[in-house]
C-alpha cells in the first residue's frame, strides 16, 4: 500500500475516533441511564418557567421572572446585585410566592421516581379519570417552548405510594406520595411571607418617623451608621443592629386581602409610624408603613418579641409581629451612641497611645504586635483594645454639663489614636474623672461620654502592662 493511501487512511481513523469520542462524552453512562430509567419526568427546574396546578385546594399558577446578567457597577458604588430567581403567583391572586417553596416542588419533581411501572389500567380504577392533582410544567429550552404534566391519582395500599401518569404515555406509574404533600396546598400557602426584600449590607439609609422631635434619618459610613437628623451623631450599634434584624426579618403573620378594612380602622391612614429604607445600587427603596396594634393578639410560642399589628408595605396590608413600631417611636436622643469606639478590635491595625509620658506605638504584626520596633505577644495589646473599644457609657452629658467642664477637658490623661485599613481612623480622649464617672471624647462626635468610675483605672493598667510587656521571638 503506497504511503499517501496509509496518510489518507490514518487520517479517517482519528477523524473518526474523535467524532465517537465528543460524541460518546455526551452520553449517559449506563449508571446514570438506569437512573434516568426511573424519573417520572425528564426536567431540568432551570428551565421551567411557569407552574399551574389544579387540585382539591383550588387553582394555582407560578411564573418565574428575574435571573437576568447584573447591570453594571457605578462609579464609586458598589457592584449591583443581579436580580434573583424569583416566582410570583398569577392566579388567583397576584402577589409574590414563596421561592423556596416553588423550588422544593421543582425538586421532588424532578427527583421523582417510579417503584413500579403499570402498563394496563383502567382510569377510573387507579383515579386518573379524576386526578386528586394535575401539575402542567411550562419549560423553554433552546428557544423552544415545552409543556409537561403530570396527572396525581389514587392512593395505593397501604400507603406511602400513589398513581401517577404523564398524558400521552401508555399505562401510569407507581410513585411515592411525598409529592402529593408539595402540590395539594391552598393558593394563599405559596404566598411568601418574607415581606422585606433587600440585602443588609446594601442599605444605605434608613428614615423613622413617628418621634416626637424627629424624623430620625439613619446613614451608614465606613465606621457604621450615623445620625444625620434631626442633628449629627454616631448612632448607636445595637439598636442599630436590632433595627436591621428587624427590617431583614420582617415576615407577615397573616395578609389582608379584599380590603375588608379602610386603611383608617388599622392605623395606616395616616400611618402611626414609618419606616424608609434606601439602598446601594439598583434596588428600589422600601416604606414600611406601621399601624395601630392588633386587639386580642396573643404573642405566638416561639416568636420574637414585638407587638403584633398591622403594617403596609406598597399595596400589600399584613398583620405583623416586630419591633419597629418602638424604633421608630424612640426618640432622637435616644439613637445616639453610647460606645466610646466605632470599632471592632480586629479592625484596628495600628494605635498610638498618649498618657503623659513617652507616645507608646502598636502596631500589628502578624498573629503579634510591634511596641516601636520590640515584638511583643498580642495579649496585653488585645486585653488594651478590649478594654478601650468596649468602653461604655453609662450617660451623654447634655450641652449645660459638659459646659461646666470646660476647666476638666482641658488636660486629658489618656489619648488612642486608633487605625485600620478599611473603617478609618479615631481619636478617643479621657479625661480625670468627676462625680458620676470618667468624661471622654471620640473624634467626630461633641458630646461628652460618662464612662463608669472604674473605666479609668482598668484602661490605665492595662497601658501599664503593654508598657512593661516583655519581648518575643518572631516565630520562624
Amino acid at each position: 500500500m503506497k504511503p499517501r493511501t496509509l496518510l489518507i487512511l490514518l487520517a479517517v481513523v482519528l477523524a473518526l475516533g474523535a467524532f465517537i469520542w465528543f460524541y460518546e462524552r455526551k452520553l449517559p453512562s449506563s449508571e446514570e441511564r438506569a437512573t434516568l430509567g426511573k424519573k417520572v419526568l425528564e426536567l431540568d427546574k432551570a428551565e421551567v418557567t411557569a407552574v399551574a396546578i389544579d387540585s382539591s385546594k383550588g387553582t394555582l399558577r407560578l411564573e418565574r421572572t428575574g435571573g437576568a446578567a447584573a447591570p453594571k457597577a457605578k462609579e464609586g458604588e458598589p457592584a449591583p446585585e443581579a436580580p434573583a430567581v424569583e416566582w410570583r403567583i398569577v392566579q388567583p391572586l397576584a402577589a409574590r410566592a414563596d421561592s423556596f417553596a416553588v423550588d422544593r416542588l421543582l425538586d421532588g419533581l424532578a427527583a421523582l421516581e417510579k417503584t413500579r411501572t403499570l402498563d394496563d389500567v383502567d382510569p377510573r380504577a387507579v383515579g386518573l379519570d379524576k386526578p386528586r392533582a394535575v401539575v402542567r410544567l411550562t419549560t423553554r429550552t433552546e428557544g423552544k417552548t415545552v409543556e409537561k404534566v403530570l396527572q396525581l391519582g389514587a392512593e395505593v395500599p397501604p400507603g406511602g405510594s400513589l398513581i401517577a401518569a404523564v398524558p400521552g404515555r401508555k399505562g401510569a406509574y407507581v410513585v411515592g406520595d411525598a409529592i402529593l404533600a408539595e402540590v395539594d396546598k391552598a393558593p394563599g400557602e405559596w404566598r411568601d411571607r418574607l415581606v422585606f426584600r433587600g440585602d443588609r449590607e446594601r442599605i444605605r439609609s434608613i428614615t423613622l418617623t413617628g418621634a416626637a422631635g424627629g424624623p430620625v434619618v439613619l446613614a451608614r459610613r465606613a465606621d457604621g451608621f450615623w445620625i444625620e437628623r434631626p442633628f449629627a451623631d454616631r448612632a448607636d450599634h445595637d439598636l442599630v443592629d436590632g433595627l436591621l434584624s428587624d427590617l431583614t426579618g420582617l415576615t407577615a403573620d397573616r395578609f389582608l386581602d379584599g380590603g375588608s378594612r379602610p386603611p383608617s380602622a388599622l392605623g395606616l391612614q395616616p400611618p402611626r409610624a414609618t419606616v424608609d429604607v434606601a439602598f446601594s445600587g439598583v434596588t428600589p427603596p422600601v416604606r414600611i408603613d406601621l399601624g395601630t396594634a392588633v386587639t386580642g393578639a396573643a404573642a405566638p410560642e416561639g416568636q420574637p418579641s414585638g407587638e403584633v399589628g398591622y403594617a403596609r408595605v406598597g399595596d400589600v396590608t399584613f398583620e405583623v409581629r416586630t419591633r419597629l413600631g418602638e424604633s421608630a417611636l424612640r426618640a432622637p436622643a435616644d439613637w445616639r451612641a453610647l460606645q466610646l469606639s466605632a470599632f471592632e478590635v480586629h479592625q484596628v491595625d495600628s494605635a498610638t497611645v498618649r498618657d503623659g509620658g513617652t507616645a507608646l506605638e502598636l502596631t500589628r504584626a502578624d498573629t503579634d504586635w510591634k511596641r516601636g520596633d520590640t515584638l511583643i505577644s498580642y495579649l496585653p495589646v488585645s486585653d488594651l483594645l478590649f478594654a478601650v473599644i468596649g468602653a461604655r457609657a453609662e450617660r451623654l452629658l447634655t450641652p449645660a454639663e459638659a459646659q461646666g467642664l470646660h476647666a476638666g477637658l482641658a488636660k486629658p490623661l489618656l489619648t488612642f489614636e486608633l487605625r485600620t485599613k478599611d473603617a478609618g481612623n479615631e481619636t478617643l480622649t479621657l479625661y480625670p474623672p468627676v462625680q458620676g464617672g470618667v468624661p471622654a471624647r471620640a473624634s467626630g462626635r461633641e458630646v461628652v461620654l460618662l464612662l463608669p468610675a472604674d473605666a479609668l483605672q482598668q484602661i490605665q493598667a492595662k497601658v501599664k502592662a503593654v508598657r512593661e510587656a516583655k519581648a518575643v521571638k518572631p516565630e520562624r
